[in-house]
């Protein structure tokens, strides 16, 4: 199966895979995915003559862990990479579609905290029975890229387009004082600002810099 074929495989199950190019001869394709499309896209590639699961393995990045998924076919090797946030630390289990992912996740499991819904094993594999449970050896702490000197400013140029966030109580004693709520800036135009934020998540500087969008907020401080 090759690259191409891949693609038009997962594009048909899954419409918002993103595919990363893989290095010149090296036969791989990387496919990023959303979390619940993790066990519909290793069901279609296993399934696939000659397919063979080969390992899971896992990257603390952070304020998120990766997941990636290895799949051998007979055209290269598949991976499939899923960021799961700190802040839930779970997805599907794929053991019931491949037993031989049962080990593998279970060990992720128990070095990095992920906990995988519907997995058959609830024993320690590699850990003491009496291990405590909220402690993980290859788990960081929530932290991103943003140094702690800089959180703040990052943390107001992406919700509102300023490195200098204006206070509830400034908004209310300018609108009283006839002014708009905020300076002319980016953030004094919703339309503007809109498109700044477009642009913000469009470079990957929101996600890299971990801010959480619905909350308007870094996810850790």
């Amino acid at each position: 199966m090759s690259a191409d074929t891949v693609r038009r495989l997962l594009e048909r199950r899954i419409p918002g895979a993103r595919f990363t190019s893989a290095d010149s001869g090296a036969r791989r394709t990387g496919v990023t995915l959303q979390a619940g499309d993790v066990r519909n896209a290793v069901q279609a590639l296993c399934a696939e003559p000659g397919a063979r699961f080969m390992t899971l393995t896992a990257v603390d990045r952070g304020t998120d862990i990766d997941l990636l998924y290895h799949i051998s076919l007979r055209s290269g090797v598949v991976t499939l990479r899923v960021a799961i946030a700190k802040e839930t630390s779970a997805i599907e289990s794929i053991a019931n579609l491949v037993p031989a992912a049962e080990l593998v996740e279970k060990e992720v499991a128990e070095l990095f905290g992920v906990g995988f819904a519907g997995h058959p094993r609830a024993a320690n594999l590699l850990l003491p029975a009496d291990w405590p449970v909220g402690k993980r050896p290859l788990r960081k702490p929530l932290t991103g890229s943003v140094i702690a000197q800089a959180r703040i400013t990052a943390e107001n140029l992406v919700a509102s387009g300023s490195s200098i966030g204006v206070a509830r109580s400034s908004m209310a004693r300018r609108e009283k004082a006839g002014l708009p709520k905020v300076p002319p800036m980016v953030a004094a135009d919703p339309d503007r600002l809109r498109e700044f934020q477009e642009f913000v998540k469009r470079t990957g500087f929101g996600e890299r810099a971990g801010f959480d969008w619905a909350k308007g907020k870094l996810r850790y401080k």
